[in-house]
């Protein structure tokens, strides 16, 4: 059985989240999110995202989506502001896999040359988290801020789009060390070609052996395209 990972992408739509000099967080989030969805597929994890385009996207969906999807693992991905420096993720004040997941995704930031702030917990005036993406989430929840888009120096490491999505997959390879999940991915250059993969396992229960002796078929990406559409 595939392992199932949902990604929160920091605002969207009217809500542009943080903005500094031209920058806007809720571009960021989404280049960071689709390289980590396709790093994620192309080892064969399940992934939902709660959005894939510039649109609203409030948290109190992201979470509904999230337990929706009964992921494995989430994370809401952000960039933050209020002038201070470096990567920072918060867990729950329980600990567990979700403090495991951050510890792990900072490592994979920091080997990219990013500093770190820390890994934090948050207790709300309830005792409970204060944040709601990891408060009310059933599964375990991170939320992970790559740096401060008002300090142009921090914001140097995570500026242009190939700078977002080596962080997207560093992301992902935090979550791969979480699951356990090998170095075996089922390759393929072509994203749209792991989606499709990802859909035909998932709905034909498919184990990855199959996948990937459909991928090394002369055709097989062709094939595997038409499979999953018809399977929607």
């Amino acid at each position: 059985m595939a392992y199932k990972v949902f990604l929160g992408v920091g605002h969207g739509g009217t809500d542009t989240g943080a903005v500094a000099d031209g920058y806007r967080e809720k571009d960021m989030t989404l280049a960071m999110a689709l390289a980590c969805q396709q790093e994620l597929a192309r080892h064969g994890v399940l992934v939902k995202l709660s959005r894939t385009k510039d649109e609203n996207d409030p948290v109190n969906e992201e979470v509904r989506e999230c337990n929706a999807y009964a992921p494995d693992l989430a994370l809401d991905i952000h960039v933050n502001a209020g002038g201070g420096d470096g990567f920072e993720a918060y867990y729950t004040i329980g600990g567990g896999k979700g403090k495991s997941l951050a510890l792990a995704i900072e490592q994979e930031v920091k080997a990219l040359g990013q500093n770190s702030r820390g890994c934090k917990t948050r207790e709300g005036s309830s005792g409970r988290d204060y944040y709601a993406f990891i408060r009310d989430t059933v599964c375990p929840a991170v939320i992970a801020e790559i740096g401060f888009i008002d300090n142009a120096k921090d914001r140097a490491a995570f500026d242009t789009t190939q700078e977002q999505q080596a962080f997207g997959r560093a992301y992902a390879r935090g979550i791969l060390k979480t699951l356990g999940v090998p170095e075996a991915p089922i390759a393929s250059e072509d994203a749209e070609t792991m989606i499709a993969a990802q859909t035909i396992k998932k709905k034909a229960g498919l184990e990855d052996q199959t996948i990937r002796y459909l991928l090394n078929y002369q055709y097989g990406e062709a094939l595997v395209k038409k499979l999953a559409k018809a399977m929607e």
